[in-house]
């Protein structure tokens, strides 16, 4: 298939895009990356220019969690991909190469 600036690219080459636990992972990174820019409006926003202590554990548990989980299934994601290379198995549909 071609749209307008060509043909599209081959998502399944991606480091990010190849897999579904894969792409989770690179969501779990954005998500990290909006708490860090929530807790920095937490900043602007407050009286002092500080925000509470419990905005930040707030902020600083799900940037946290966020980056543990994303490394989860970021590697969770490599090993779907090993294990469909060595099998000769595409693993987007379930069949056989």
């Amino acid at each position: 298939m071609t749209g307008r600036a060509g043909p599209t690219p081959d998502r399944s080459q991606s480091r990010f895009f190849c897999n579904r636990p894969r792409q989770v992972s690179l969501l779990c990174g954005a998500v990290a990356i909006a708490a860090l820019v929530v807790g920095a409006g937490f900043a602007e926003i407050s009286a002092n220019g500080a925000p509470t202590a419990f905005q930040t554990a707030i902020v600083r548990s799900v940037i946290v969690g966020s980056l543990v989980i994303g490394a989860i299934f970021y590697v969770i994601g490599g090993r779907l991909r090993a294990t469909a290379g060595q099998s000769g198995q595409d693993w987007r549909n379930g069949k056989h190469r």
